[in-house]
């Protein structure tokens, strides 16, 4: 199986807002996390994998390949493709990547960590994502789906019917780590995805910002959610448990330290709950990475 990380360039190098779901400085409270986060993602991955490849544009060669360093056996720069979107879609890379694969995969976000204990014969499924998530108790999405109506956001008829129904609950799966031998599913999927944001763009401007942001997580994986039900696709999950209640479910494996877990993912609240934790463990366990990346950050700092 291939194994990627992707970084589209436009939502960090020109955020549509200061702001975390504007996926400003990676959706993380400042920069550094943010890179020290990427490169613990990276190097743990390479403990279990002998070659991760990296999907991104030139900005994004130039910034981790060549500037940064981050060690990938390979790269493409096709991301380029979709600079007509606006930085606000920033998931727009991820379903590009998707969208464009043609073997068996594994895609990890640059914010997941692995661990010594991390299954790989897990990953040999037809379809796999990372959790189910289930709105049906705190209904947090509840107004923001009301929305997407009220703004006739494009999307399939078929989806615009099921949201509408006075039952609806919002589902989705987590693609934090995703993949598997279905590629042909993601590409189709995922390119009728992209279609669909694609024709939201010309009336973005007049969306709210919680609504816009939401189009991200509605379109990467609801969409993926929907379209394996509705196609009665076998979906594996690497959390076993449906999550519905707003708790810490990764404390535990967090608790235990460094590589003692099967994997974390620092998705959403948990750059807030762990804001210093990825440069903590980069410097005590990859201490010249540590050293060599704190020393370019100090340099772009001291250049601006």
């Amino acid at each position: 199986m291939k194994i990627i990380q992707s970084f589209w360039s436009k939502p960090f190098a020109f955020p549509a807002a200061n702001s975390l779901e504007a996926r400003s400085q990676g959706g993380f409270s400042n920069e550094s996390q943010f890179i020290y986060t990427w490169a613990l993602s990276l190097l743990s991955l390479k403990e279990v994998f002998p070659h991760v490849h990296l999907n991104t544009d030139e900005k994004g060669k130039k910034a981790w390949i060549d500037f940064f360093e981050f060690p990938y056996d390979s790269y493409s720069t096709y991301m380029g493709a979709i600079e007509e979107f606006p930085s606000d879609l920033w998931s727009t890379g991820k379903l590009l990547t998707y969208a464009g694969i043609k073997e068996p995969f594994v895609h990890f976000d640059v914010d997941v960590v692995l661990g010594k204990h991390f299954d790989r014969d897990k990953l040999e499924q037809e379809l796999f994502v990372e959790f189910h998530y289930d709105d049906c108790i705190l209904k947090r999405y509840d107004k923001i789906i009301q929305g997407l109506l009220n703004y006739e956001i494009k999307m399939s008829p078929e989806f615009k019917e099921i949201i509408a129904q006075s039952d609806f609950v919002y589902k989705d799966y987590n693609l934090g780590i995703t993949g598997g031998f279905d590629f042909d599913f993601f590409n189709r999927y995922a390119q009728n995805a992209l279609n669909d944001l694609k024709r939201n763009i010309p009336f973005l401007s007049n969306v709210d910002s919680t609504t816009k942001s939401f189009l991200n997580c509605f379109f990467e994986q609801y969409c993926f959610y929907e379209t394996s039900r509705i196609e009665s696709k076998c979906v594996n999950k690497l959390v076993g448990t449906t999550l519905n209640l707003d708790f810490d479910y990764q404390k535990h494996k967090i608790d235990s330290g460094y590589r003692n877990f099967d994997f974390v993912h620092f998705h959403g609240g948990y750059k807030r709950l762990y804001p210093e934790l990825s440069g903590k463990w980069l410097k005590e366990y990859y201490p010249d990475y540590y050293k060599n990346i704190s020393e370019k950050i100090a340099y772009i700092n001291s250049s601006q």
